[in-house]
């Protein structure tokens, strides 16, 4: 089976996500279809509804409701409905609340602060996998699931006190015996090349033909292949992209519309501002004086 190295910060656009997701088969919103992947996120899995099967390194085991796993960075997996859920006019469905969140941005304080050893040793075991089960389970479901429509601070701490729970925890054993080594056969995600290469070059005029020969497609190809990915076309992705930018220029800085407007890669403020106003109902201004109130 062929392994994605890929990555989900640049996905999501964040360093902390606790997605609750209702499917038909379980499916990754970011690949078009089920694939055998790794990334160095960290991640939490809890089914709460549907069966099947499920890959972490080389151990092969079925899944279904109930069933939680926490896994580290780079752990090669993939989650498999069983075949019953693609049938065309099933009546199953799957549940599940799935938790990505990058070690890197918990480093310095993980590593330094002698109260969090035992939640830096469980990421270090986490390498082998770790199924979580018992009251623990119990106590984390409940947590997951209010956290997946929590925001902000709330998030980072409920996955502060998880991390906790899980690391002081007995009801807990590792998936495999030895820590988990990625397969020698894998191939990059050209999705994150391409992403990457977008939020780098916000500032300039970025074409079609660029972006794709970035990922080594035709544009046809390449156009395809990126709405499937992304749910959006690249102009549309480009665009969003650019007015979230513009969006923080706007609150954390005092730069001026014309200013923002030319780091946002948009030729002229006027159009800058129409695009703006098109996507969020209000003008830079507006936004920007509203967000200053709200602070306030």
């Amino acid at each position: 089976m062929r392994l994605l190295h890929t990555e989900i910060t640049p996905l999501i656009n964040d360093f902390l996500s606790i997605d609750l997701r209702r499917q038909q088969f379980l499916q990754s919103p970011f690949h078009s279809q089920p694939s055998f992947h790794a990334h160095p996120e960290l991640e939490l899995v809890f089914i709460i509804e549907g069966y099947g099967t499920r890959i972490i390194g080389n151990k092969v085991e079925p899944f279904e409701s109930g069933d939680m796993v926490f896994i580290g960075s780079n752990v090669p997996h993939i989650w498999l409905s069983d075949e019953a859920f693609y049938k065309k006019n099933t009546t199953l469905s799957s549940k599940v609340v799935v938790t990505y969140f990058n070690p890197k941005i918990f480093e310095e304080v993980f590593n330094s602060v002698k109260e969090f050893s035992s939640i830096r040793e469980v990421i270090r075991q986490a390498s082998k996998g770790i199924k979580i089960f018992g009251e623990t389970r119990k106590i984390i479901a409940e947590k997951l699931i209010t956290l997946s429509s929590k925001s902000g601070f709330e998030k980072i701490e409920g996955l502060l006190q998880i991390m906790h729970i899980i690391s002081t925890s007995q009801h807990k054993s590792f998936i495999v015996n030895k820590e988990i080594e990625s397969p020698e056969s894998q191939y990059s995600d050209r999705l994150i090349c391409v992403i990457k290469f977008i939020k780098d070059n916000l500032q300039n005029q970025l074409s079609l033909k660029q972006v794709a020969a970035i990922a080594c497609m035709t544009e046809q190809s390449f156009c395809r292949f990126f709405r499937n990915r992304t749910k959006k076309s690249f102009s549309q992705y480009l665009s969003d992209q650019r007015i979230s930018h513009a969006c923080n220029l706007l609150i954390q800085t005092d730069k001026s519309i014309s200013e923002i407007s030319d780091l946002c890669g948009y030729r002229s403020s006027s159009h800058f501002c129409k695009v703006f106003k098109d996507q969020l109902g209000q003008s830079p201004y507006q936004y920007k004086k509203s967000s200053i109130r709200s602070k306030g």
